[in-house]
């Protein structure tokens, strides 16, 4: 995150409240249009209670973005715990540029404690390969975001534990590993379920991570 938290913040987030806490700062967020459509992926910078800035850190991913369209923002804040759904509209900071954004007339949609970055059940085959290993597991995937993916197997693992993951996709698209880190484990009798964040974040990693969510997603 780019800005430690401050404590005195927490509270003055209610439900439905067009108050942004700073504790938002450095949030890594999804922006989606009125279809669900994912835009791009940023961090966000509170400006005030009422307006934000996105930083992006994706490629543009619709040509049909523009200035004064209705967006759905929605991310997870790790000094609370929860995912944050924030609806407002979009514009440009400078006519000249399309790396930031603001986001104003903004409506607090409310806060969960499961989801984040519009995680979307998905059906596909990976391998992971733990830290010190050279040895490739195969695993199931079970949904996957641009903050990060869920996966079965059969080998138990520890929470905390880094790994390396890398997506089966259409031929001629080739992905490059992903490092994430496992902050869920669950045990379902016959296999694992992990619920892991990516980690090792980049602009360049984040482009990888959301143009590979999305071939995912298109595959299905």
């Amino acid at each position: 995150m780019a800005n430690v938290p401050n404590p005195s913040f927490v509270g003055h987030y209610s439900q439905n409240s067009a108050s942004i806490p700073n504790v938002y700062n450095g949030m890594r967020m999804e922006v989606l249009d009125h279809n669900n459509e994912l835009l791009f992926v940023g961090d966000v910078e509170v400006l005030s209670e009422k307006m934000i800035e996105i930083v992006r850190t994706s490629d543009l991913l619709s040509p049909t973005i523009t200035e004064g369209m209705a967006v759905s923002i929605r991310g997870f804040n790790a000094y609370e715990n929860c995912g944050v759904h924030i609806d407002g509209v979009l514009y440009k900071l400078a006519h000249d540029q399309d790396s930031a954004w603001l986001v104003k007339e903004l409506d607090v949609k409310g806060k969960d404690t499961g989801r984040s970055f519009a995680r979307q059940p998905i059906h596909a085959q990976a391998w992971v390969q733990p830290d010190g290993s050279e040895q490739w597991l195969p695993c199931s995937v079970v949904n996957a975001s641009a903050g990060g993916v869920c996966f079965r197997m059969n080998e138990p693992m520890e929470i905390g534990a880094r790994l390396k993951i890398r997506f089966r996709l259409r031929q001629g698209h080739e992905q490059p590993p992903l490092a994430i880190e496992i902050r869920r484990a669950t045990d379902r009798r016959t296999e694992f379920e992990y619920g892991c964040e990516f980690v090792d974040l980049s602009p360049e990693v984040d482009t990888i991570i959301t143009r590979t969510v999305i071939r995912l997603q298109i595959m299905q």
